[in-house]
């Protein structure tokens, strides 16, 4: 069985603060993209509370393109990843986590994918351009220009359509786009959101014994 850690891509430890960080920023992002049907969309998403039954689902498409829940090897479903994921972080309970949901909402639009960002303190931040001196003209361009090339070439000159209406392999290439984002919010995003679903699965010990793992502890001796 491939390890979907290995096979997912780069995707640094999960940092709490980080993780929160950049799904409000992505949520934030989202109230600016250009066009009013764009902007009306995601301002009606970051002005609700989404309920568990809209956000939940596209958590499950989530974690079914992040893990091989599919084969028959694979000793997790994802409603097991997902109620453990739920216990570890309480989405519903902790209202941290609300823009999170959001988050979740907006990454099921795809067609916002090809829309630009155009709140540029929260992309330029992250990506210290004021201390490096680069043109935030140029940088938002070639932002948007990647994420449109790359939207195009998923859309085919169609609208796809919401990412839990997606066939599984459509999903993993949807999901994949937001790997190499000419944003960096949105790779942060990716990451952060692979990390989620990485730590949610493989600290449970029927993974362990599934990978030939022995457990996560160390002999004091060998830390």
């Amino acid at each position: 069985m491939r390890d979907p850690i290995l096979d997912a891509g780069a995707g640094g430890p999960l940092s709490r603060r980080a993780f929160l960080a950049c799904c409000s920023a992505l949520a934030l992002a989202g109230a600016g993209c250009a066009g009013l049907p764009a902007r009306t969309r995601s301002a009606y998403i970051l002005a609700t509370d989404p309920p568990g039954a809209q956000y939940q689902p596209i958590l499950d498409g989530l974690i079914a393109a992040l893990l091989p829940c599919e084969h028959p090897d694979f000793p997790l479903t994802v409603a097991q990843v997902r109620s453990r994921l739920l216990g570890l972080f309480t989405l519903e309970e902790d209202p941290r986590f609300l823009d999170v949901q959001k988050a979740l909402v907006l990454f099921d639009r795809t067609e916002l994918f090809a829309q630009p960002l155009v709140l540029r303190t929260l992309e330029l931040h992250a990506r210290d351009a004021a201390t490096r001196g680069a043109g935030a003209d140029a940088i938002l361009r070639r932002g948007h220009s990647v994420d449109s090339a790359a939207y195009d070439a998923f859309a085919q000159g169609a609208d796809p359509g919401p990412f839990i209406a997606l066939p599984l392999a459509r999903q993993r290439a949807y999901l994949d786009m937001w790997r190499p984002s000419g944003y960096v919010i949105r790779r942060q995003f990716y990451a952060s959101a692979k990390s989620l679903v990485m730590i949610s699965a493989y600290s449970t010990e029927v993974v362990w014994r599934a990978i030939g793992y022995a457990g996560p502890l160390l002999d004091k001796g060998h830390a």
